[in-house]
């Protein structure tokens, strides 16, 4: 009678029941734990009478309740969530960054700066309104400065991170690989493993956040990983990845395994490498875009420009350069080319005569030889100015008496002894704001013999290209009644002035106008009589020697007071298109970068809030199919409990009966 086994069957299938429901319950709120049920089948008994009668029933699996379907698209979108997560992070906090609009941010500190160049053009001498233009200048530099080192902070904080998220990657990795090991000698001995399935699936939505991953089921439970068809998990073998930096930037390998890269495309590692690739290098290079060209933009004009002080008794270059790279690759912006020119004005202060002296120049040169030809052309060409090479910079130096610039883009004072014959003569000046748009020799002729103010003398001046055949011929005249010293329009901006005085027929002169005194903006490399220097974001600055003295603000085209030509140029940088291929305003380009971080940062919220619902569906769906309903496990658990009641009942029928029987005998 195989009734005490059945019984016994029972019972131990009852308690197995309660043990189930039991551990459904203490773990309704653990991560990632999935419901077990307990596959109940009949135990087969021996044949007896030709009857075959069962001894009852026996668990003869637990499994995990899991819908495949849901949890691979779960682990996608948890890993889509972990990217945009770690993007919108930053974002935001370089949104706080740039803070605009602010009282403190760079846009105003660009008006502010544009607005006092306005004001003191308005007043070109006044010591006040100079030094107001020098501490906005400061206060522009400055805000540069502070985003850069922002950025740099940004920076800095990302390489951490991802150092940090590839630690915690491969810490995830050799847990996984280590629970491997344990789920396949647990299985290997048909015994289920459930629990430890579950915190490996627990660990694998861990490294999801963190790095693309797919999973590949083996025998035993086992689960491979690997991200980009790189293994990360073989079994119980787990394989490091490092993040290396290189030219073109960091890359993601396995542990000695150089040249062969992962493809992390997704997770908090996969933006964070992005963030360190592109995102971040795109802000501080646009930022040094800007800086250099608000520096090398208004250097252009200040440097060929004059202040309080009027030309200079001796200049010392900001900028070294000893090395063999070109001078045009340096980074100041300087174009490469073979016949760029640079063109000094030599004044004589004992008579107030002024000489121009112009030199070809080679910016394709090394750094170094192109400071040395440099300083060699200059001492062998200008007269009265001394060049020297120290420390890799060049410095000049003018003899006494003697004072030279690179102002006044035609000589002011053109005629040369000899060129007007005449007793007593006339005094020729030029004056104005050459606009034409190439280097032009005027050749100015009296046709006519007489006295400035009392004869009627006409005028006729040849225009060429200098070299070249003649362009055009205009005509002037000036009568009896003209006032020395007015002024007589000539072309592109240009006037001629005529002194009391004669001349005599075929009298004349001639001078160049230059379009630029510095074609290629050597003066601006090299650190000559600038108001900004550095280069990009960090290192942009305002010269000393303007900070320490804001009479050395050059705005004027010839030493007289009053002259407020240059900053007039200066101030109308504002409005001029030199961002973005000519197609962008200094302020609109920094707007446009600003807005770029808005719109980046509110389309990854948009993004991160959607992906975050995603998740939440998905969960719930899960945790719908696996999860643990209190209600239901007691269901179970009352169920147990009867079958376990009715066991015992049955045990003790069967052993009644056993008892009566024995009495019999």
């Amino acid at each position: 009678m195989a009734g005490f086994g059945t019984g016994v069957n029972a019972i131990r299938t009852a308690a197995q029941l309660i043990d189930i429901a039991g551990d459904n319950i203490a773990n309704a709120n653990t991560p990632g734990y999935h419901i077990k049920r307990a596959t109940v089948a009949p135990v087969i008994g021996p044949t007896a009478g030709g009857v075959r009668i069962g001894l009852g029933a026996s668990v003869e699996d637990v499994r995990r309740v899991r819908n495949e379907l849901i949890e691979r698209a779960l682990l996608e979108h948890v890993q889509v969530r972990g990217r945009f997560g770690t993007e919108l992070e930053v974002l935001t906090h370089l949104e706080i960054l740039f803070a605009e609009p602010s009282d403190a941010g760079l846009s105003a500190r660009l008006g502010e700066f544009f607005q006092s160049l306005n004001l003191l053009a308005g007043n070109p001498d006044d010591p006040s309104l100079r030094e107001q233009v020098a501490q906005r200048a400061r206060a522009l530099c400055d805000t540069l400065n502070r985003l850069d080192g922002g950025l740099t902070d940004v920076m800095d904080n990302l390489l951490s991170n991802v150092d940090a998220t590839v630690n915690r990657v491969n810490a995830l990795t050799e847990r996984i690989a280590d629970l491997n090991g344990r789920i396949r000698t647990i299985e290997t001995g048909r015994t289920s493993a459930g629990g430890l399935k579950d915190t490996r699936d627990q660990l694998i939505s861990e490294l999801a956040e963190l790095i693309n991953v797919s999973l590949y089921e083996v025998d035993y439970g086992v689960v491979n990983v690997s991200c980009s068809g790189t293994l990360l998990v073989h079994e119980n073998l787990h394989i490091p990845i490092t993040a290396t930096p290189t030219e073109d930037g960091l890359i993601v390998q396995r542990e000695e395994a150089a040249g062969h890269r992962i493809d992390v495309r997704e997770g908090r590692l996969g933006a964070l490498l992005d963030l360190v690739d592109d995102v971040v290098p795109q802000y501080q290079s646009a930022l040094d875009e800007l800086a250099n060209a608000l520096r090398r933009s208004v250097n252009l004009i200040h440097t060929t420009a004059l202040g309080l002080t009027g030309r200079f008794h001796s200049l010392e270059g900001l900028n070294a350069f000893p090395d063999s790279e070109p001078f045009s690759d340096q980074g100041y912006g300087v174009p490469a080319g073979a016949s760029e020119k640079l063109v000094i004005n030599v004044e004589d202060e004992s008579t107030g005569e002024v000489t121009q002296y112009e030199l070809a120049l080679d910016t394709t040169q090394a750094g170094d030889a192109f400071l040395v030809n440099l300083r060699n052309a200059i001492n062998a060409t200008v007269v009265h100015v001394n060049a020297t090479v120290v420390g890799d910079k060049l410095n000049l130096q003018a003899d006494d008496g003697y004072a030279f610039g690179f102002a006044t883009p035609y000589d002011p004072d053109p005629a040369e002894p000899g060129d007007i014959t005449a007793v007593n003569p006339t005094s020729p000046v030029v004056l104005g704001d050459y606009g034409g748009e190439d280097d032009l020799v005027y050749e100015v002729t009296f046709l006519d013999g007489g006295a400035i103010g009392t004869d009627t003398i006409d005028i006729r001046i040849d225009v060429r290209q200098p070299s070249g055949p003649i362009l055009r011929t205009l005509n002037r005249r000036i009568d009896a009644d003209y006032d020395p010293r007015d002024l007589i329009e000539v072309e592109n901006g240009l006037k001629l002035s005529l002194g009391a005085g004669n001349v005599a027929a075929a009298d004349g002169f001639s001078f160049t106008a230059y379009v630029e005194m510095d074609t290629a903006g050597v003066l601006d490399a090299l650190g000559l009589n600038v108001l900004f220097n550095g280069l990009g974001a960090r290192g942009i600055s305002v010269a000393q020697r303007v900070a320490d003295e804001p009479s050395c603000l050059a705005g004027a085209m010839r030493p007289m007071l009053g002259d407020n030509q240059r900053f007039l140029d200066v101030a109308d940088l504002q409005s001029e298109n030199l961002m973005s291929a000519g197609t962008a305003t200094l302020a609109g380009f920094y707007d446009t970068l600003v807005g770029h971080v808005g719109t980046s940062k509110n389309t990854r919220s948009v993004q991160f809030q959607n992906q975050e619902q995603l998740v939440k569906n998905l969960t719930n769906r899960r945790d719908s199919f696996s999860g643990v309903s209190i209600d239901e496990e007691m269901i179970r658990m009352i169920e147990a409990r009867t079958l376990y009641q009715g066991a015992l009942r049955y045990i003790s029928i069967v052993d009644d009966m056993l008892s009566e029987l024995v009495s019999l005998m």
